[in-house]
């Protein structure tokens, strides 16, 4: 009779029983886990700022304050890129008030039209569908290209300054660039004789060269309104005067003394574009009759040419706030 030898070697499953049993019930398991866990909580990523106590030395820089320690190409194109501060800025305003009395009073002397103030070409326009007057003959015509050459120069600056950061350093530098150059080439074209250099008689043909300088001026003195509207200084329009004297003869502080410019900002700005705008065409006037109507051309061009480099030094906000400056 054949004896039955039991096994002694422990089969799987009781091993897998048993090491099941020591995980669920062993001690030390529930120690690391729970060391884990604590250690886990002051596990930071690499981007956490080190713990701050009144030990620390560490002091937080503002980035700014290193913009004088960057090389000249880095720091003008933070220079270009900051805003400008709109205090005191109506100062230019007001001499592109100059400006546009400077080129209206050409404009209407020399092509019977005008470049800026569009009140003026709407009433020529309508003129001219009644048929009025019979000299000079398609005076409408100037008007209504003149209306329509400034309300693109609106569109145009207003679209563009708003895609480019409105009050930039660099948007205001291109605006006014741009502008300089419209009135650049109107000078250049009356100059080099393309226009006539005399201002045309009522009786005279009309010549349709005189309408690319008139579409010229006007697409630049929008950029001009759009300007101060983007500077919130409607007070100072640049290329009308019938709201401005409205406004300031309704003022009730009008006769109020004292505080300087400051006292009362508002009616200062609207004395100061009504003086510059009228002094602007007295000026034209008196250069056209001595020295033809290129003249003021050039008078307009070279005074907003420097209207464009004093925005390039104009303070900026960062400078306003303190610290250092580019």
């Amino acid at each position: 009779m054949r004896a039955t030898h039991k096994s002694h070697h422990p089969r799987l499953s009781d091993i897998m029983k048993s090491k099941e049993m020591s995980v669920k019930f062993s001690p030390s398991v529930f120690k690391n886990v729970q060391e884990e866990r604590d250690l886990s909580r002051f596990k930071k990523n690499d981007n956490d700022l080190p713990h701050m106590s009144r030990s620390s030395s560490f002091t937080l820089v503002d980035p700014e304050s290193c913009i004088t320690k960057l090389p000249w190409h880095a720091r003008l194109f933070y220079h270009l890129k900051e805003d400008v501060d709109p205090t005191w800025s109506d100062m230019l305003l007001v001499v592109c008030s100059f400006i546009s009395g400077v080129i209206d009073s050409l404009a209407f002397n020399a092509w019977g039209s005008f470049a800026n103030m569009q009140t003026g070409n709407t009433v020529f326009l309508a003129l001219g569908v009644s048929g009025q007057p019979v000299h000079p003959p398609f005076r409408w015509l100037k008007a209504l290209l003149g209306m329509a050459s400034f309300v693109l120069g609106v569109l145009f600056f207003k679209h563009t300054s708003r895609i480019l950061t409105p009050l930039r350093r660099s948007t205001l530098i291109a605006s006014f660039t741009l502008q300089t150059l419209a009135i650049l080439t109107a000078a250049l074209l009356v100059e080099t004789g393309v226009i006539a250099r005399e201002p045309e008689r009522p009786t005279d043909p009309i010549e349709w060269t005189q309408l690319i300088p008139l579409s010229l001026l006007a697409f630049q003195a929008g950029g001009q309104i759009v300007t101060s509207r983007l500077l919130k200084l409607d007070e100072i329009p640049t290329v009308v005067l019938t709201t401005v004297l409205c406004d300031l003869f309704i003022d009730t502080r009008l006769l109020e003394r004292g505080g300087g410019w400051h006292g009362h900002p508002v009616r200062s700005r609207r004395i100061s574009t009504f003086l510059a705008l009228f002094v602007g065409a007295m000026v034209s006037g008196w250069i056209s009759k001595k020295a033809g109507i290129a003249a003021p051309l050039w008078l307009a061009m070279g005074t907003k040419g420097v209207v464009t480099v004093c925005w390039m030094f104009w303070r900026g906000k960062r400078g306003k706030e303190g610290g250092e400056v580019c």
